[in-house]
């Protein structure tokens, strides 16, 4: 039975313009990393991109639509790293600790998915639909600390002191703040594994026997 070309060629367009679309989104999280955004145009996104700046509004209406979908793969991306480390074989103790370090040091690399968030958050400041989308942003990192990481401690027969809607703000809170200050104020080298042992620590002392 011969194939309809109209629904081929559908098919290939849907394909191409996927592919375009994440073209557009990776020159963005690398442009707006080095440039930072205030610095940062439509026009210096599409040249990144290797295409026009009609091409990319051809996606994304708006910056301000192009950043929310920006946020949305900086979150991805963070999440994918987080969860990967957890998923590999250990002990849920072992996972845990593993996911806490890869928190720290995708703040501590300073990678460019978390600058281009510092930058968002900074916009979220001035800009209603910035800090709507960063806001449901930072719940859904809240739930994946519960589902990665705060369940296995309950499958392991500890009892939270808080609630699990309140533990993962507090670790958030602490990762975020130590890469404010490490940004100002470096951590040594021979420093940060007893850093890690403490944020573990601090976890963990949110949970009791």
């Amino acid at each position: 039975m011969a194939s309809n070309p109209r629904k081929t060629a559908k098919r290939a367009g849907y394909k191409k313009s996927e592919e375009s679309r994440r073209q557009v989104l990776d020159a963005a999280v690398a442009t707006l990393a080095e440039r930072g955004l205030a610095s940062t145009s439509i026009q210096d996104i599409a040249d990144a991109a290797g295409m026009s700046k009609g091409a990319v509004h051809y996606h994304f209406a708006s910056k301000d639509e192009l950043l929310q979908h920006v946020l949305s793969r900086c979150c991805e991306s963070v999440e994918a790293r987080v969860r990967a480390v957890f998923d590999a074989p250990g002990t849920p103790m072992d996972r845990v600790r593993r996911a806490i370090q890869e928190m720290w040091i995708v703040r501590r690399e300073s990678i460019p998915e978390m600058r281009v968030l510092g930058e968002l958050h900074m916009l979220s400041r001035q800009n209603g639909e910035i800090r709507k989308a960063l806001g449901e942003a930072m719940r859904k990192a809240r739930e994946q600390i519960i589902e990665v990481g705060l369940n296995r401690l309950l499958e392991m027969g500890l009892r939270p002191r808080v609630s699990l809607s309140v533990a993962p703000r507090l670790i958030l809170a602490t990762l975020d703040g130590l890469s404010i200050q490490h940004e100002i104020d470096p951590i040594p080298p021979e420093e940060e594994g007893e850093l890690l042992r403490a944020l573990e620590a601090t976890s963990l002392a949110l949970f009791e026997v």
